[in-house]
């Protein structure tokens, strides 16, 4: 019993740390790593080494992102920059929770609210309920998976919240209360 346990703890302590490095090198999918994940440890041991390496590896992209705001302060201070930038902070909160849905880029959520000066509070807050929320949502999608049919299914699911997001961050607004969106030409002003 006792090597079982060792070589589980040793499982778990490789999740924990490949969640980190996933968070700070983007191609790694997190979504496969704890769908494969849940049928070697469990529904709540994988839920809690991948959402704790998720909440270390986004702290670390966060501090990251902090960093180099101040180091190349001249690169963020350009105008289309400051623009992003700007958007990014209005909407805080919104993106932030935007981490909770499977298929999404929350190592660049993390970078960005960095380089936005998110405050580190809200940042620690949300990230810490996202990131064991995520997990133990995709570890249950993963539980869920016995067959390639099931495999189908979670795919479905992957790509309708990867199109949710898409739409939410990407959807030309309505509102042009404060002008066009950056890139846009002016309207001609009728003369008079």
């Amino acid at each position: 019993m006792l090597p079982f346990m060792t070589e589980t703890l040793l499982g778990l302590t490789g999740l924990f740390l490949l969640m980190v490095v996933q968070v700070i090198i983007p191609p790694i999918p997190a979504e496969a790593i704890v769908m494969w994940a849940t049928h070697h440890y469990g529904l709540y041991p994988t839920t809690v080494a991948a959402g704790l390496g998720l909440l270390v590896g986004s702290v670390l992209a966060y501090t990251f992102g902090r960093y180099l705001k101040h180091r190349f302060a001249r690169f963020f201070n350009k105008r289309k920059v400051r623009i992003v930038l700007e958007h990014i902070h209005r909407h805080q909160v919104l993106i932030l929770w935007l981490r909770i849905l499977p298929y999404n880029p929350s190592d660049t959520i993390s970078y960005a609210a960095g380089i936005a000066s998110v405050p580190a509070g809200m940042f620690l807050a949300i990230t810490s309920v996202t990131s064991l929320v995520r997990c133990l949502m995709l570890a249950m999608l993963g539980q869920g998976i016995t067959k390639v049919s099931t495999v189908m299914h979670v795919g479905s699911i992957l790509l309708l919240s990867a199109l949710v997001v898409h739409v939410i961050l990407f959807a030309p607004r309505k509102n042009r209360a404060n002008g066009p969106p950056p890139g846009e030409d002016q309207p001609p002003q009728a003369s008079r």
